[in-house]
């Protein structure tokens, strides 16, 4: 199977999980392939249930590439629904609180949201998530009905625009850093107009440079798989070597292949000196300046990233 990543464009309804499982269930059905022998299949940041949009699915050993799905920023489009909440803050649970306090116009919304995008945004991830603290996934504590401390998270807000507002309801755009709960921020920004908010709904539209008019429905890979047995045949499917081909990148050698595969720090030096930036992406996307991806001959070889002002390689795939 080759290796790579599968951009999914998730429905209403099904977990991050689930879309796994029918992937495996389309590899079995279609190609033979026995449990045993299914390759490593990951998602690289989850959707709730209720959310839609974009879903990366690392496929073989491309699973080694997902924290930097992880890292990247997310785009969403959504609606906010003030004057009412529920504790999780989406619409899965019933309502536990309202206001009959709104926000007075788009305008006045338009402009805070502006203002938070210039400001720092902390943020103290919710009970309802799959953090963990201490090794326990805090959702299942909340189910228990515990609550404990946690740490506000510094979050950064690239892009915050309200585009209409049609009382209760406000429909947004939002870009942001990854590890961000839009849940929380719904019920954060509705508490600086004196009110209560929650999501009403939720599509993810980009991550990173991926973007969500590029993927797959799980229906369309079920219906496809049936015609075509690999998932490379899918244009919604990114190569193993070309996930990357958007960050700052270096050519390297044969010799300095070998040199990078015995863990060889000090060939960096030599390296970064011909380190290239990547043409400009559709979607504004901006390569972390802290990493750099080594090829050769258009093969990805290894990740290098800078700590403390320091060079290492990170990551090797010879």
């Amino acid at each position: 199977m080759t290796d790579g990543a599968l951009l999914i464009n998730k429905h209403e309804g099904i977990s991050s999980f689930d879309v796994i499982r029918i992937l495996k269930e389309e590899l079995i059905k279609h190609n033979n392939v026995k449990k045993r022998d299914l390759p490593k299949l990951g998602h690289c940041g989850t959707l709730d249930p209720f959310a839609t949009g974009l879903l990366a699915v690392c496929v073989g050993k491309a699973v080694k590439l997902a924290q930097y799905f992880l890292g990247a920023f997310k785009s969403y489009e959504g609606v906010i629904l003030f004057g009412k909440t529920t504790i999780p803050g989406d619409p899965t649970a019933p309502i536990s609180e309202t206001k009959e306090q709104l926000p007075e116009s788009l305008q006045e919304l338009q402009t805070m949201a502006l203002k938070w995008t210039k400001q720092a945004y902390m943020q103290t991830p919710p009970m309802h998530s799959a953090k963990k603290i201490n090794g326990q996934k805090l959702y299942e504590l909340a189910r228990k009905g515990i609550e404990i401390e946690r740490q506000p998270k510094l979050c950064q807000l690239y892009r915050f625009e309200i585009t209409e507002y049609d009382k209760p309801k406000a429909k947004f755009i939002l870009t942001c850093s990854s590890g961000t709960y839009i849940r929380t921020l719904a019920q954060d920004f509705a508490r600086f107009f004196d009110t209560v908010g929650m999501l009403e709904s939720l599509t993810r539209t980009a991550i990173g440079y991926f973007e969500l008019k590029n993927a797959y429905t799980t229906q369309h890979i079920r219906n496809a798989m049936s015609e075509v047995k690999s998932f490379k045949d899918f244009s919604c499917f990114m190569p193993f070597d070309e996930i990357l081909k958007n960050y700052d990148q270096a050519e390297v050698s044969a010799d300095e292949v070998k040199e990078i595969a015995q863990g060889n720090q000090k060939i960096l030096f030599q390296i970064l000196k011909r380190v290239i930036k990547p043409k400009e992406i559709s979607n504004s996307f901006s390569p972390p300046e802290n990493l750099i991806a080594l090829f050769h001959q258009t093969k990805l070889i290894a990740v290098v990233r800078q700590q403390d002002y320091k060079w290492l390689i990170e990551k090797v795939f010879v």
